[in-house]
């Protein structure tokens, strides 16, 4: 019997024999379907759920391939479909050690969990009808966050930002109502504080039924086509993430965005017991306000708040209307980036660009004296070099380069004129109308040359 907690490693075997004899590509469902087939699983036990309502043996066969992509055999590539690697491929399943393999699975993943973010706080960008939000629906929120929609809806809070869209449709505002002849006022809760409220129920649910906690993820189209700085509002200083998750900074609210905060976590105000400690009702359960503070990271008396692990935010972008609402390096730098080309694939070179924060600063400062050598062509030089921290990352990805500098650098710093990345890459001898960087997509191609030519700027 697996321990709890490592239940799917016993549909690792499955998996992968499911896959090799359907050359090595499968669509999702029928990889889960065939499975169950296989393995003659009843009806009873598919009808087990988890907390959230999902069957608890497909869930574990999520987790499975999960696992799978982390030790090599699964690649993450390709939307809606388990496909396999040419380790996956060429793995001789019948002659396995199946404990060495549960072994080299765990111990990949216990160190990716060391590495890997608990969270996702990304922007999909690219020309419209890419498939940036299909992307996310489709990709990122079921295989990657792990959340069944279907199962539990609220787990998933949308958005679309627009030029009216305020910090009261974000985050929550009174609204007038008339009852009779009276005027009353109704707080609505924004769509942030449902995704941080669900956010903290999944946790203390989790608690208190010793089960792993369930992942929210807040989704934001056409991020850009509202006034970011505006409508995150002090929101924005919790972007900053610590790498397990948790916001950097705290931030304090208003008494009414606090209290229905956690009316939302469904916690009612229970009682003040002896020494005067108040304490909440969740569900039977009751819980003092201590321990919840604790819990959650947050402050009764000061009304602080953070954003937990188990909330990703996910956001996309149109290129082409970048210039709707300037988007400041602040807010630019607290994000991961993701490019989706015009045929809908996923730009990310693989390999480590820097092996660690010396290497990284050693490149920021050769970045920052190309840029200054530049300045004819930049509009505010003083906000536009790079700072240590733009990439927090003790190892910074080839992929981090590409999509989140190399970006800033192409939409912010040279928006207006592009020639000093044509002469960094080609040299001073391209002819304007036939610079080979028409696109972003043609520069983010070049991500190794990039790194080469600054590296050796003088």
């Amino acid at each position: 019997m697996a321990q709890k907690g490592s239940q799917f490693l016993q549909y690792i075997i499955p998996i992968l024999k499911v896959l090799q004899r359907n050359g090595g590509v499968v669509k999702a469902s029928e990889v889960i379907d065939q499975v169950i087939k296989d393995l003659d699983i009843v009806e009873n036990d598919l009808a087990e759920t988890t907390s959230s309502g999902e069957s608890k043996i497909r869930n574990q066969m999520r987790w499975a391939r999960f696992h799978l992509h982390n030790a090599g055999y699964i690649d993450n590539s390709q939307r809606g479909v388990w496909k396999l690697t040419e380790k996956g491929l060429q793995a001789e399943i019948e002659n396995l050690d199946v404990q060495k393999l549960f072994k080299s699975v765990q111990e990949h993943s216990n160190e990716s969990k060391i590495n890997m973010k608990t969270y996702q706080q990304k922007i999909l960008f690219g020309s419209p009808g890419t498939g940036k939000s299909y992307q996310i629906d489709k990709h990122i929120i079921p295989y990657e966050l792990l959340i069944d929609v279907e199962k539990m809806p609220a787990n998933v809070i949308k958005t679309v930002f627009h030029p009216e869209y305020t910090y009261g449709d974000f985050v929550g505002k009174l609204m007038p109502i008339t009852v009779g002849n009276n005027v009353q006022y109704k707080f609505y809760e924004g769509h942030f504080l449902k995704a941080l409220s669900q956010a903290y129920k999944n946790i203390i649910a989790a608690q208190e039924n010793d089960s792993e906690v369930e992942k929210v993820a807040l989704v934001i189209d056409e991020i850009n086509r509202g006034n970011s700085a505006a409508i995150f509002g002090t929101i924005f200083q919790l972007l900053d993430r610590e790498p397990d998750g948790w916001s950097s900074y705290e931030v304090s609210v208003n008494e009414i965005i606090f209290n229905r905060l956690f009316e939302l976590c469904d916690l009612k105000e229970h009682s003040i017991v002896q020494k005067k400690i108040k304490t909440y009702k969740f569900g039977d359960e009751e819980i003092e306000a201590t321990t919840l503070q604790k819990t959650l990271n947050c402050h009764f008396e000061n009304r602080t708040i953070k954003i937990p692990p188990n909330l990703s935010i996910l956001a996309s972008m149109n290129t082409s209307d970048s210039s709707i609402y300037y988007m400041d390096s602040a807010f630019k730098r607290r994000w991961e980036w993701e490019f989706i080309d015009v045929d809908s694939n996923t730009i990310s070179a693989e390999g480590v660009a820097f092996a660690n924060r010396d290497e990284w600063q050693a490149f920021v400062s050769k970045l920052n004296a190309f840029i200054k050598s530049n300045h004819k062509s930049i509009r505010g030089i003083e906000d536009n070099q790079i700072g240590h921290f733009f990439i927090t990352d003790d190892e910074i990805q080839k992929s981090s380069i590409q999509n989140k500098l190399m970006f800033f650098l192409w939409d912010s710093v040279f928006n207006r004129d592009k020639k000093p990345l044509v002469k960094l890459l080609f040299g001073k001898d391209v002819k304007p109308d036939e610079s080979p960087l028409i696109t972003f997509g043609d520069f983010a191609t070049q991500v190794d040359l990039f790194i080469e030519k600054i590296n050796g700027h003088v």
